[in-house]
């Protein structure tokens, strides 16, 4: 990719309120992922794996997280002299009083207008982070500067059993252009010959100068939309390329398909697929020991990260980062994320269990593959009384 053809815009402006308490405290963007990852380290990864240096992060609510893991790029090779890594808080206009409205979406459009007309960049792509994936940024480039639409969007074909009423799908034509993007649920949306559903993937492509014209649009129409809402409007007005991803993919909307996203990487095909193609995924890096597995300790068909200590059962789960799973416990089909602290003998099933929880022992935390238990961020649980379902 030619130096500084492409800038890339990180839309962290999600939903999460279907993924709370994991959410409460953090965008779904700075969700752990994979033992070690968080869901915007693959966007961020294909920016990297395409040679892209001017990125921008719209941060929703608190960007704390966000910053956190970030730092000042590094980890990404976004710390150059020219471009980088640029962190943009978005405000939330239910919060602001009315007649500062006016203003803050002007200061709004204005600075990612300015970072864009900056960058002197050819073309910009538009990520969000719910939609786990690794694409070539490089091909979907070659793919939209072949043909003649303004937008080139991507999609992943899906089972049409698979959507959910929410779920957004490409209206395709029969020479595979994109005409709309609608929910599932819509009566215009039927699946084709083969059972499939073209899945949106809330990446766009288009040339910078077409987006600055759209963001000028909706800054003189006063609206503060999100930047997705008016790639939705591209597509329906323009049409666009449409683009298709065909690695692993996997939505995140709700606590059912984290859960599940996590458990699928666990088989051996799919995160090949994901994290050892010839393009990599970054992380920001932690120098910590092995984790050390005791004798005692029984683990099969899972993922552990570093510099936790083991001394019990694992079975088909994924472990965080400097997790210590004491005597005669038992893991089974669960998420334990970092710092976590599991007493002896307790046993936990069909869980995700979020940062630094301290568990006591000879407790049992069950769920089902239908309805994960949830255990919030830096709760401390010694009493069975203490557990709930809800």
């Amino acid at each position: 990719m030619k130096h500084n053809s492409v800038s890339a815009i990180i839309n962290l402006v999600e939903p999460w309120e279907q993924l709370e308490p994991l959410t409460t405290n953090r965008p779904v963007g700075t969700l752990p992922f994979g033992g070690r990852y968080r869901l915007i380290d693959f966007p961020l990864s294909s920016i990297t794996n395409a040679g892209i240096q001017n990125a921008m992060i719209i941060s929703p609510r608190s960007g704390r997280s966000v910053a956190d893991h970030l730092r000042s790029g590094n980890d990404w090779n976004l710390d150059t002299i020219r471009g980088g890594l640029f962190n943009f808080p978005y405000n939330d206009l239910s919060l602001i009083a009315p007649q500062k409205k006016e203003t803050l979406i002007h200061h709004y459009y204005d600075n990612t207008i300015l970072f864009l007309k900056r960058s002197n960049s050819e073309y910009s792509v538009i990520m969000g982070t719910r939609n786990i994936c690794n694409i070539d940024l490089r091909a979907l480039l070659r793919y939209h500067q072949e043909r003649d639409n303004p937008v080139t969007t991507v999609y992943k074909s899906i089972d049409a059993k698979e959507a959910n009423p929410s779920t957004s799908v490409l209206q395709l034509t029969d020479n595979g252009m994109a005409t709309a993007i609608l929910p599932a649920a819509s009566k215009n949306v039927v699946p084709n010959e083969n059972g499939k559903f073209a899945k949106s993937l809330n990446i766009y492509m288009m040339s910078t100068v077409d987006l600055i014209d759209i963001l000028k649009e909706a800054n003189e129409r006063g609206d503060l939309i999100s930047l997705e809402d008016l790639m939705l409007q591209a597509v329906m007005q323009h049409s666009a390329n449409a683009f298709e991803y065909t690695g692993y993919y996997a939505n995140i909307h709700d606590i059912e398909s984290y859960y599940n996203a996590s458990m699928s990487i666990l088989a051996e095909d799919n995160f090949r697929s994901l994290f050892y193609t010839q393009r990599r995924i970054y992380t920001k890096v932690k120098n910590e020991i092995p984790t050390f597995f005791a004798k005692s300790s029984h683990v099969k068909g899972s993922l552990c990260g570093t510099g936790g200590y083991i001394e019990g059962k694992i079975d088909h789960s994924v472990i965080f980062r400097n997790v210590f799973i004491n005597r005669k416990s038992q893991i089974k089909d669960s998420v334990i994320m970092q710092g976590t602290r599991i007493g002896a003998g307790t046993k936990v099933e069909n869980a995700i269990i979020d940062k630094n929880v301290v568990i006591g022992p000879n407790m049992q935390l069950m769920g089902t593959p239908e309805k994960p238990l949830v255990i919030g961020k830096g709760e401390r649980i010694f009493r069975q009384t203490e557990v709930s379902n809800e």
